[in-house]
């Protein structure tokens, strides 16, 4: 039997399967896993970019969320002050009144102790309101900002994570559809190529097995070592199946529009 053909697999067929149909086959099944590999690389990646976006958001939103709790805290600090204020007030005018009835000079000097004691806590709870009135000013102005910015994140975000999200929970089904079409391909290819090409992608874990060379691109897709133009003229002969010297990958001719090889060198 000639280098490169032999025998094909249906029984009592007469025409030989050559190289050439072979790697044209493994061509369409390697484009094939290629495509699914690139999904599931796709299907591991899309939680962690999905989180992240969400993350963005999340940090906005909770910056403004955190802005508004220390508005509330502040108005509710107001409150108590101001509550202050009318309490000590009342207590000080019930002071001041005490003090018609005093006696003696003991009495005297202790009311005028509380007296003394309302009139600070009064000033203190006002200086307090208008502290606190103050920050509730700024807050207001930092807690609009946030929120301009947390709605900015979230229209620039929320498109391509509702597009990320509808892409995760229809990945498997784009997985086993693609898968499928290589099933027509690899029932096609001859045992000893099918072998060398799975033996390659189980070892190294990805369809990224095959470098396409041609007369103007001689580098290996793989390791980027420049193959030999002899090497380059077998490849293009299509007659038998070359590994690159360098990382081991299948050599496949690149038809991008490089004229045949001429007759003497065929």
């Amino acid at each position: 039997m000639a280098p490169g053909l032999w025998e094909p697999k249906t029984p009592g067929a007469k025409m030989l399967l050559t190289i050439e149909e072979d790697l044209k086959n493994l061509l369409a099944l390697w484009r094939v896993e290629k495509k699914v590999f690139e999904l599931k690389q796709t299907r591991r990646d899309l939680p962690q970019r999905i989180q992240s976006l969400r993350d963005a958001i999340g940090k906005e939103r909770s910056a403004a969320d955190k802005l508004h709790a220390d508005i509330t805290r502040a108005e509710t600090q107001i409150r108590e002050s101001q509550d202050a204020v009318v309490t000590e007030s009342a207590s000080l005018e019930e002071s001041g009144k005490r003090l018609g009835a005093i006696t003696t000079n003991r009495e005297y000097d202790a009311v005028h102790l509380e007296i003394a004691a309302h009139k600070k806590n009064i000033d203190t709870a006002q200086a307090r309101v208008l502290h606190l009135q103050q920050v509730m000013e700024n807050l207001r102005k930092e807690a609009e900002e946030a929120e301009a910015a947390y709605e900015k994140i979230r229209s620039e975000i929320e498109p391509e994570l509702e597009t990320l999200t509808a892409e995760l929970g229809g990945i498997e089904e784009r997985i086993t559809a693609e898968a499928n079409k290589g099933d027509a391909p690899r029932a096609l290819i001859g045992k000893k190529t099918l072998s060398v090409y799975d033996r390659t992608v189980q070892r190294r874990s990805t369809p990224h097995v095959i470098a396409l060379v041609n007369h103007a691109h001689r580098a290996c897709d793989i390791c980027s070592r420049n193959q030999t133009s002899q090497r380059v003229i077998e490849v293009a002969k299509k007659k038998q199946l070359l590994l690159c010297e360098g990382c081991g990958s299948l050599l496949v001719w690149r038809e991008d529009d490089v004229p045949a090889l001429h007759p003497q060198e065929a």
